[in-house]
């Protein structure tokens, strides 16, 4: 029987993709997938399936999402395995409810392989860990950035300030508000920031503070941003690779 397989595909590196993921990958007619994906690497799991690109990029036309959820049951329909290949894992702010739903009403089986969310490949990258013994118990995987029919709201903000290690998702360009606001809420000034352009790949890495940050926001940068704040982070390695970083590590005056 047809079905549909959402596949987190991690942050974009196809030998980031578990065993399961590309053997599964390996039995799809049809791909949908995501932006900012080695789209070409990873279709050597697949080679005669049908690749179609239904990516989203924040400030640039995309594919809308009712048009996703029906092409996955459409072409579930007409008895073909789908592969919905997802940008680091499905459950981590992928939308992933509403395909599942779609799924479900029209009665295709679905499943969903997990995959290396962006949190997970940056604390890789910064060769440290989010939790620590004695200094960090929880971690916060949050994000400010609401759709266009959604209502403004805090939750983000109570959470990461309860959190003692927290990730931010799609803040980048927001990044000086962001963490404006985490001051004013009661995070200490001096807390330690990473930030990674395109985790687990190649991009800036910048190492600062809250307040520094807080001051100057952040370059421009094209791919995702993953902000990373908290002491844990005080152990974080900025590979000497990395482009040099223009952010400055103030200090409260």
């Amino acid at each position: 029987m047809a079905m549909v397989t959402l596949i987190g595909a991690g942050p974009g590196d196809p030998e980031l993709l578990t065993r399961k993921a590309w053997r599964i990958l390996g039995q799809a007619d049809v791909v949908l997938y995501d932006a900012l994906l080695n789209a070409a690497g990873m279709q050597q799991a697949a080679p005669e399936a049908l690749w179609l690109s239904v990516g989203k990029r924040a400030g640039k036309t995309s594919v809308d999402q009712e048009f996703i959820c029906r092409a996955l049951v459409g072409y579930a329909r007409q008895g073909m395995n789908v592969v919905r290949l997802k940008g680091g894992d499905p459950a981590l702010f992928g939308r992933a409810a509403e395909e599942l739903e779609a799924c479900r009403l029209a009665g295709i089986p679905v499943e969903i392989i997990p995959g290396v969310t962006s949190a997970c490949a940056a604390a890789a990258d910064l060769q440290t860990s989010l939790t620590l013994r004695g200094v960090s118990r929880s971690v916060a995987f949050v994000t400010p950035r609401i759709g266009r029919d959604e209502k403004h709201d805090s939750e983000w903000l109570s959470v990461s300030l309860a959190a003692r290690t927290v990730v931010i998702y799609m803040g980048g360009a927001h990044a000086h508000a962001i963490c404006q606001q985490l001051i004013a809420g009661g995070k200490h000034p001096l807390t330690p920031v990473c930030v990674v352009e395109n985790a687990g790949g190649s991009g800036m890495r910048v190492r600062t503070t809250l307040l520094s940050l807080a001051q100057t926001g952040l370059p421009a940068m094209e791919g995702p941003v993953s902000i990373l704040l908290g002491e844990a982070l005080a152990q974080a390695v900025i590979p000497e690779q990395a482009p040099a970083a223009s952010v400055s590590s103030a200090t409260p005056t």
